[in-house]
């Protein structure tokens, strides 16, 4: 298996909007999976708690996913559609790398392979 980069980001949504945010991913629109496909994306898993999503991404190069997200209009209303549930996450008007609140990983564990 070829190596791949993860990124992790968290967005706060609005509590009486979650079942909606949730529902909303019932039909995530397929321009927005096939941008996800043209950035190489391996792997995108969403998780939500209370009023905490958490994205895990992984892709082969996560400069190509942001390069094939940037500008692409299924993303953008994708994010503008799913931002009104939210009080903070992804903002499809800033720039990839500010807009999308990545995560600093702090620490690590992988088992020694004996």
């Amino acid at each position: 298996m070829a190596d791949t980069e993860r990124a992790v980001y968290v967005q706060r949504l609005d509590p009486d909007q979650r079942e909606a945010y949730v529902e909303a991913h019932d039909q995530v629109p397929e321009g927005v999976t096939d941008a996800m496909e043209r950035g190489g994306v391996e792997e995108f898993e969403l998780y939500v708690r209370d009023d905490i999503a958490v994205c895990i991404l992984e892709c082969a190069d996560l400069d190509a996913y942001l390069d094939a997200v940037d500008g692409d209009e299924a993303v953008a209303d994708w994010e503008r559609y799913t931002g009104q549930f939210k009080r903070s996450g992804v903002d499809a008007d800033a720039d990839p790398e500010s807009g999308i609140p990545f995560m600093e990983r702090v620490w690590q564990f992988e088992p020694d392979d004996e």
